[in-house]
C-alpha cells in the first residue's frame, strides 16, 4: 500500500510538471528558432568623439514577434489590445516571454528612457524601447576633414544562441525620426542614410543557453563632416601665410635680412597658429589629410629659407644671372608644387582606403 501511494504521488508530479512546462509563457514560444522581427528609429546624434572613437546617440529599438500563448478575445476582455506602459508594468505586470537585447558595443552610459509593450488578439507582441547611450564604433580619419564615417549600432539577444532566436529586419520598422523639429546631427556633423542588417556574432554573450553564435542587429548611420568650419579657421589662413612668403622671388635680393626675415617670420607665424589650432581640434591620431597639408606648408616655408641661401651665395659668387633664374623658376615652381602635391596626397590617401 506504500508503494502505491507513492507511485500515485510520483505520477501527479510528473503531470503537473508536464502541464506546468506546457502553460509556461516565459520560455519562448515553439520549439524552432523564433524569429524576432527588429527595427531601430534614429532620432539624433548628439556628439562624435574622435578621440575615442564613440558616439552618443538617441533612439527606439522596435522588436515585434507571435506568442500564441499571449492571444485573447476581445470581447471577454473589452480592450482591442493589452498595453504596458513604463519600466514598472512592463517587469511587475507582464508575465509573458520577451527576448532580452543588449548593446554590444556600448561605451559608456545607457539611459533607457521608456518602454512599451504590446499585445494584439491573435498573440503578436510588439516592443518598443527609447534609449539614450554612448557607443563605440571604428572610425577613418584619415580624410579628416573631408572624411565621411560610418557609425555602427550593435544589439544581440542575451542567452540566446541562433538555433534559438533570430533577428529579422523590417524595412517599415526602421526610419530617421529627428525629434523637435531639428535635423539629424549638429553644425560640424550631417547624418545621411542608415541601414539595419542581421548578422551573426561569433562572441555570443554567455549564458545557460548561449551556445555557438548568437544573432545580432546592427545598425549603420552614415555621417559626414561639414569641412566648412575648419576650411574657414586652419587651410585658408595657412595657405595665405604660405603664399605671402612667396612674395621674396620679387624682392630686390641686395639684403638677405630682409627675404629671410620674412620666411622666418611666416615660419614662426604658421607654428604659433599651429599652437593655437591644435588647443581647439580633437588630437586625431595616425596621419590625416589635415597632417599633410600642414606638413606641406612647413616643407615650403623651409625651402624658401633655402632657396635664400642659395641666391645669396649665387651673388656673392658673381653669378647673379644664375640667381635671377632660380628666383623666376621658384614664382611658378612653388605655386605648382603647392596645387599638386595636395590632389597627390588625396590620391594615395584614396588608395590606401581602397587597399585597406
Amino acid at each position: 500500500m506504500q508503494r502505491f501511494r507513492l507511485f500515485f504521488l510520483a505520477a501527479i508530479v510528473c503531470a503537473h510538471s508536464a502541464l506546468a512546462a506546457d502553460l509556461r509563457t516565459d520560455a519562448p514560444p515553439g520549439d524552432g528558432p523564433i524569429t524576432v522581427r527588429a527595427g531601430f528609429m534614429l532620432y539624433d546624434i548628439n556628439e562624435i568623439e574622435e578621440t575615442t572613437e564613440t558616439f552618443e546617440f538617441e533612439g527606439a529599438l522596435l522588436l515585434s514577434w507571435d506568442d500564441p500563448r499571449q492571444a485573447f478575445d476581445p470581447a471577454v476582455e473589452g480592450v482591442g489590445e493589452r498595453v504596458y506602459k513604463g519600466e514598472y508594468q512592463f517587469s511587475e505586470l507582464f508575465d509573458g516571454w520577451w527576448p532580452q537585447v543588449v548593446l554590444a558595443n556600448q561605451s559608456g552610459s545607457l539611459d533607457r528612457q521608456g518602454v512599451v509593450l504590446r499585445i494584439e488578439p491573435d498573440g503578436t507582441v510588439w516592443y518598443v524601447e527609447e534609449l539614450d547611450a554612448i557607443a563605440e564604433s571604428p572610425m577613418d580619419l584619415r580624410f579628416f576633414p573631408f572624411d565621411r564615417q560610418s557609425l555602427e549600432i550593435h544589439f544581440k539577444f542575451l542567452g540566446y544562441g541562433l538555433d534559438e532566436v533570430r533577428f529579422e529586419p523590417v524595412a517599415d520598422y526602421s526610419s530617421l525620426l529627428p525629434q523637435r523639429g531639428n535635423a539629424i546631427g549638429n553644425a560640424e556633423w550631417h547624418i545621411g542614410d542608415f541601414a539595419v542588417t542581421a548578422g551573426e556574432d561569433l562572441s555570443a554573450i554567455a549564458g545557460p543557453q548561449a551556445v555557438g553564435q548568437g544573432s545580432t542587429l546592427r545598425v549603420d548611420i552614415r555621417a559626414a563632416r561639414n569641412p566648412a568650419y575648419l576650411l574657414r579657421t586652419v587651410v585658408l589662413p595657412l595657405a595665405l601665410i604660405v603664399m605671402l612668403s612667396w612674395s621674396i622671388f620679387w624682392m630686390d635680393r641686395e639684403s638677405l635680412g630682409n627675404r629671410m626675415d620674412i620666411s622666418f617670420i611666416a615660419l614662426l607665424t604658421v607654428v604659433a597658429f599651429q599652437t593655437i589650432v591644435d588647443q581647439a581640434l580633437p588630437a586625431i591620431p595616425g596621419f590625416t589629410l589635415m597632417a599633410g597639408f600642414i606638413m606641406l606648408n612647413y616643407l615650403l616655408l623651409a625651402a624658401t629659407i633655402v632657396v635664400n641661401l642659395r641666391v645669396d651665395h649665387l651673388d656673392r659668387s658673381d653669378r647673379r644671372s644664375a640667381g635671377d633664374a632660380l628666383d623666376l623658376r621658384c614664382r611658378w615652381l612653388f605655386p605648382a608644387l603647392y596645387f599638386a602635391v595636395f590632389p597627390l596626397l588625396i590620391l594615395v590617401l584614396a588608395t590606401m582606403r581602397e587597399g585597406g
